[in-house]
């Protein structure tokens, strides 16, 4: 059996799609391929601009009958408004989880799990850039900069625009947009290491042309390079504090060095600054979930690994 019209639609789309990461657009398209074909057999869906709350809540629900869990559900329902995102001229808007709750009586229960901290020691952070710098890995080593001092996704920091990289110099904020996570623009503040490094590189980088991206490189491949050089290196930098601070709270055993894992040092910092400032801590929760492109402040409690304040 061929595949059906929706099914082609959607294939059509992520071909033709750019936004967020290629792992995360292929983990998208699977949890979409899956969810038309649901609509295909049970309400005959031949046009992928008539996504409808009905279709979610249907979807949702087998799901649930099939015993798949709260977390990967929730992961689908992002594919799913991904998708929707980018057709073009949709029929309906599609309602948040919350929405969906209220108007259809599916449940989702709340699946945030602080599992233990990831954040890199001040320490850790600072010889993984001696590192590289050591042996010429500037590109890697301006990278986890901006990671760690802007809270940037190794994707984003990879990705960054020469006209990115200018607007953030003029106006001391940095607009975060296609290759964020989902798609999902956002600014933050040009931190005083990205202003230097934007200074630096766009010297180098023509119009038109990223950063660290050269040309007839994938940035996915790129990206691949930078992870890889963290995990052959990071046996060399992590101490006993780090140890001791990524324990797993599930088995005992210690989280490895990321290079999301400067994400959550970039959080703890900034949840720190903010509370200093006395917000309370929901208000500083969600301002710092917002710089780093969320808009709950549960997520928040992830990134602090256990290590909230009042």
């Amino acid at each position: 059996m061929g595949e059906t019209t929706v099914e082609v639609q959607v294939e059509k789309i992520f071909k033709h799609t750019r936004q967020g990461s290629f792992g995360t657009r292929a983990r998208y398209k699977d949890s979409c391929l899956m969810f038309v074909r649901f609509c295909s057999e049970n309400f005959k869906l031949q046009n992928i601009r008539n996504l409808h709350d009905k279709h979610l809540a249907a979807f949702i629900q087998e799901r649930q009958k099939a015993g798949i869990g709260a977390k990967t559900i929730k992961n689908d329902l992002t594919a799913l408004r991904y998708l929707h995102d980018q057709v073009q001229k949709p029929r309906y808007s599609l309602s948040d989880n919350k929405q969906l709750q209220e108007q259809f009586g599916v449940k989702l229960e709340k699946t945030t799990q602080v599992n233990g901290d990831r954040s890199w020691t001040d320490s850790e952070y600072k010889e993984m850039l001696r590192i590289a710098e050591e042996l010429k890995q500037q590109d890697i080593a301006d990278c986890l900069k901006l990671a760690r001092t802007m809270g940037l996704r190794v994707t984003e920091a990879a990705a960054v625009s020469r006209a990115q990289a200018e607007y953030a110099l003029r106006t001391g904020v940095y607009q975060v947009k296609g290759e964020a996570k989902n798609g999902k623009h956002r600014e933050v503040a040009l931190s005083a290491e990205g202003r230097a490094i934007f200074e630096r590189r766009l010297k180098h980088t023509d119009r038109g042309r990223r950063l660290f991206i050269g040309q007839g490189e994938k940035t996915h491949k790129v990206v691949n390079r930078m992870q890889k050089f963290v995990q052959n290196h990071r046996d060399k930098v992590i101490t006993g504090e780090g140890l001791a601070n990524r324990v797993d709270k599930r088995d005992g055993s210690a989280r490895e060095l990321t290079f999301h894992g400067l994400r959550y040092s970039y959080v703890q910092e900034r949840m720190d600054q903010e509370l200093a400032k006395g917000y309370s801590r929901d208000v500083a929760a969600l301002k710092v979930s917002r710089e780093v492109g969320h808009e709950r402040i549960d997520v928040i409690k992830i990134y602090e690994g256990g290590k909230q304040k009042s």
